[in-house]
């Protein structure tokens, strides 16, 4: 297979994924890349002007020109027919035909785990998806998400934390980190990691794409757990995909008056399978049980004015520093010493103004 045929017709200006599925209905790459303009006029889904990109040389020498340069600075891309490509995407009606990466494909042989989630979400919902990710991690799992704000970056971290592989799908290029406040993750995953696109390398980022993106992260997955979710959610899209791809799909449960948990609680009203606890669920998933510790840290040490804070911080739920001094029967000053402390050790932390939530 010569892969340069594989990147042009990835790379013809308004021709999508429809298109070049229609296109591959005729033949290879290279068979299209030697037809005649006439064959490509039965096809009623190409416009005249697709059919006059498809057949120009000048563009087929900048598009060549194009891939070799790529090719001299080692940019990575790999295409349905190559061994590397994901096998899970293979089995996609919709699969993209060209994916671009940096550091490292997922392993087919490797069992993949989806978290997804609200950008904004709870202390809740960031632990969960962290110690989800974990542990899952841990039993040996590949953790996918899409790099954005809230719950998909607090999986990305649980996983690295836990030292094990996740991937990062981005909507845009892979050159380009989005969110650009997400860009030391953005590092540390592909340094550790792998990040994937379907688009070049310094594609900008529009509302458009994620829909799409939505879809390989469910497809690269055997099992999607969506962590929060309002109805409105992109984590419902990519639900609603995984389900017509016959993945698997998880809910972490959520209580009814909070809005980030609706989508989630109605995922499972729906037929979802319910997260209940940590501890069950690599079983569940058909992965090895890791030693898991469901308390603090044995190497955390907590003094008796902690301990009471930390227990009244126990639910998630932030609290003031005035609700905490009245609670515990302290005074301010010692709750304040004892808070500072439990945020030294990094498991609680203020969210806003003497306002204070458990972390872990």
């Amino acid at each position: 297979m010569d892969r340069k045929y594989w990147y042009w017709i990835n790379n013809l200006e308004g021709i999508g994924n429809v298109k070049i599925r229609t296109l591959l209905s005729l033949g290879t790459p290279e068979e299209l890349y030697n037809m005649e303009r006439k064959e490509f006029e039965c096809l009623p889904v190409l416009t005249g002007k697709d059919i006059d990109r498809i057949v120009s040389k000048d563009i087929r020498q900048n598009i060549f020109e194009k891939y070799q340069k790529d090719m001299e600075n080692n940019v990575r891309f790999v295409f349905p027919d190559e061994e590397d490509y994901p096998c899970r995407l293979k089995e996609l009606y919709d699969k993209p035909y060209i994916l671009y990466y940096k550091g490292r494909l997922p392993q087919n042989y490797v069992r993949s785990v989806a978290i997804v989630g609200s950008r904004r979400c709870s202390e809740y919902g960031r632990y969960a998806a962290r110690e989800i990710a974990g542990i899952l991690s841990e039993a040996g799992a590949c953790i996918i998400s899409g790099l954005a704000a809230g719950i998909d970056s607090e999986a990305h971290k649980g996983a690295l934390y836990k030292g094990g592989y996740t991937c990062g799908v981005l909507a845009g290029g892979v050159e380009k980190c989005y969110p650009a406040g997400n860009f030391n993750l953005y590092m540390d995953i592909q340094n550790r990691g792998g990040i994937i696109s379907e688009y070049p390398g310094e594609s900008i980022t529009t509302p458009g794409m994620f829909p799409l993106r939505n879809r390989i992260i469910s497809g690269l997955s055997d099992y999607v757990i969506v962590v929060e979710a309002g109805f409105r959610s992109g984590s419902l899209i990519t639900a609603g995909t995984a389900l017509e791809q016959n993945r698997t799909v998880y809910a972490v449960p959520g209580r009814i008056t909070d809005v980030s948990s609706k989508g989630c609680n109605r995922l499972i009203a729906d037929g979802a399978m319910v997260v209940t606890d940590f501890e069950s669920l690599p079983g569940e998933l058909g992965l090895s049980i890791p030693n898991y510790e469901k308390n603090i840290k044995n190497d955390i040490v907590l003094a008796r004015d902690e301990k009471m804070l930390y227990s009244l911080l126990l639910d998630f739920t932030p609290k003031s520093l005035e609700t905490l001094v009245n609670d515990s029967g302290m005074s301010p000053a010692e709750v304040l010493r004892s808070l500072t402390c439990l945020e030294i050790k990094g498991i609680i932390r203020e969210i806003s103004k003497n306002f204070y939530v458990r972390i872990q």
